[in-house]
């Protein structure tokens, strides 16, 4: 019998947090959740011995690496369940996780893009939700003077006895969403390749009155990084991604001269960054050349698009 609960899981070269991952879901206490690992090309051989080892999983196979939005939106294909959730490979759920969650989750309609509170390695609380980019979240400096003028404006409620904290948008790596839900809104946007996939699909989600939350009642522990660091050549695709993507969100969001003014923000702070730890790091030579390049075809073209998928 399938249960109410699909997770899917995109992974990534991913295989010591994978396992962990994969074992926390299925020592469940409650009935195990359909699994759907997308594995986006890891091509170095160790797949094999995961399908032998967890034959109850799902796995997919891509010939490319599509990116998380693609990937997610391939497996999200084969959910049979009326809940979907987007789980990260390096993140743990405890085993009495979903026992109460789907439940209270099911008698409470009105919570539609929902998420947990996240702790990172060392059980410290880790950053899993926030506002959407603007002129003043767009870098890091003046984001943490906009949050502290802001947090008053966040809602925090009590429903069913448990705190909800209604927020801008979640993190994608526990995004618990309804299947009927997630098809409205269209899926993930496959113009990220990776980061702010989350953010876009929880902008798109409140403009249908769909309203992200996190419940501070429930945690999961997310060890960041699992697929982003493994070496020098996928760090610098991931960094350039993290500023592609902010401006792909910016481009799609953000209207008038705050547009033009955010793209130009992020391109200024980012570069006098760069600029800094030039004569230090190889690495962030590396990166200010990448990424002048992108941003000199971009302001021509006027088209803000992901550099991997353009060169991919």
């Amino acid at each position: 019998m399938d249960s109410k609960l699909t997770v899917i899981i995109v992974n990534y070269k991913s295989w010591n947090y994978l396992s962990k991952c994969l074992n926390s879901l299925i020592e469940q206490d409650s009935e195990t959740p359909n699994i759907v690992v997308v594995d986006n090309f890891s091509n170095d051989g160790k797949i094999q011995k995961f399908e032998s080892q967890y034959k109850s999983v799902k796995w997919i196979k891509l010939s490319y690496n599509s990116g998380f939005s693609t990937a997610c939106n391939i497996g999200a294909k084969h959910a049979k369940s009326s809940w979907i959730l987007f789980l990260n490979p390096d993140s743990i759920v405890p085993k009495d996780c979903f026992k109460k969650l789907i439940p209270f989750c099911e008698r409470n309609k009105e919570l539609k893009i929902i998420s947990i509170r996240s702790k990172n390695a060392y059980l410290n609380k880790s950053f899993s939700h926030g506002f959407y980019f603007n002129f003043w979240t767009v870098t890091n400096f003046i984001r943490q003077f906009y949050i502290l003028l802001n947090k008053s404006n966040i809602e925090i409620k009590k429903i069913d006895g448990k705190k909800v904290i209604m927020i801008g948008w979640v993190s994608g790596s526990f995004l618990l969403i309804r299947k009927n839900d997630f098809k409205s809104i269209g899926g993930w946007d496959e113009d990220f390749w990776m980061y702010a996939e989350d953010m876009d699909i929880c902008k798109r989600a409140y403009e249908k009155g769909m309203f992200p939350c996190v419940i501070y009642d429930w945690d999961y522990y997310h060890m960041h990084g699992g697929s982003s660091r493994k070496n020098k050549k996928i760090k610098l695709i991931t960094k350039s991604e993290l500023i592609c993507s902010k401006h792909i969100f910016i481009d799609k969001h953000i209207k008038g001269v705050e547009k033009k003014l955010s793209h130009f923000l992020l391109i200024f702070v980012t570069t006098f960054g760069l600029i800094f730890l030039f004569p230090f790091s190889s690495f962030h030579r590396s990166l200010l050349f990448r990424l002048i390049k992108y941003w000199s075809d971009s302001l021509k073209s006027n088209s803000w698009k992901s550099l991997y998928r353009k060169k991919n």
